[in-house]
C-alpha cells in the first residue's frame, strides 16, 4: 500500500472515531483496527494522536477560511458575497461532512490551534463584515457580534445535522441562510 493511502486511511479512520466517540474515547489503537492497519504505521505518519487531529482540524479550518474569503473576494456588494460566501461554505460542508463534524463539534477543543494563525472563518467573516459597514452597505455595528451571529445562523443548522435533527445536506438550507444573514446584517 502507498504511504499516501495509508495515510488517508489512517486518517478517514480517525474521523470517524473523532465523530462517532468523541476524541477522548479513540486511541491510536481503535483508530488502527478502524483502519484495518498496525497501530506501528499511524506513527509513521503522526508523531501522536493530537498531532493527528490537529492535522485533520487544520485542514478544513483552513479550507473553510480559503473559500469564505476567496467567494467574498469574487462578489460585488455585501449581498453577493453573503450568497456566495455562504453557498461555497455549505459545499465545503456537504463535499466531507465526516471532517466538517469533526471540525463543527472540535472547535472548543482545537482553539488554540487556530487563534494563533490570526486566518480563521470567524476573522474572514469580521472582515468582510467591517468592508461592508465601511462602504455604508450596512447599518454600524460591532463586526464581532454580526458575525457571531451570521456564523451562528449556519453553525447551528449544521450541529443540528450532525445530531440528526435536521436532514442533511447543510446546502439545501442556504438560501434561507442568506436570507437571515442579510436580515441580521440589517437589523438595529
Amino acid at each position: 500500500m502507498v504511504a499516501a493511502d495509508t495515510r488517508t486511511l489512517i486518517e478517514r479512520a480517525a474521523l470517524r472515531l473523532f465523530v462517532r466517540d468523541g476524541f477522548d474515547a479513540a486511541t491510536t489503537r481503535s483508530i488502527a483496527a478502524e483502519a484495518g492497519i498496525s497501530e506501528g504505521a499511524i506513527y509513521r505518519h503522526f508523531k501522536s494522536k493530537d498531532e493527528l487531529a490537529g492535522a485533520l482540524f487544520l485542514a478544513i479550518h483552513r479550507r473553510l477560511t480559503d473559500v469564505i474569503e476567496n467567494a467574498a473576494a469574487n462578489a460585488k456588494g455585501i449581498d453577493a458575497q453573503v450568497d456566495a460566501a455562504v453557498r461555497a461554505y455549505c459545499a465545503v460542508a456537504d463535499d466531507d461532512w465526516l471532517l466538517y463534524s469533526f471540525h463543527l463539534l472540535g472547535l472548543h477543543r482545537f482553539l488554540p490551534l487556530w487563534e494563533e494563525t490570526g486566518r480563521d472563518p470567524v476573522s474572514a467573516v469580521e472582515r468582510i463584515i467591517a468592508q461592508a459597514i465601511k462602504a455604508k452597505e450596512i447599518p454600524r455595528g460591532d463586526p464581532a457580534v454580526l458575525a457571531a451571529m451570521a456564523l451562528g445562523i449556519v453553525s447551528q443548522t449544521a450541529q443540528n445535522i450532525a445530531y440528526g435533527r435536521i436532514k442533511p445536506p447543510l446546502g439545501a438550507h442556504a438560501g434561507a441562510f442568506v436570507t437571515a444573514i442579510r436580515a441580521v446584517f440589517r437589523a438595529r
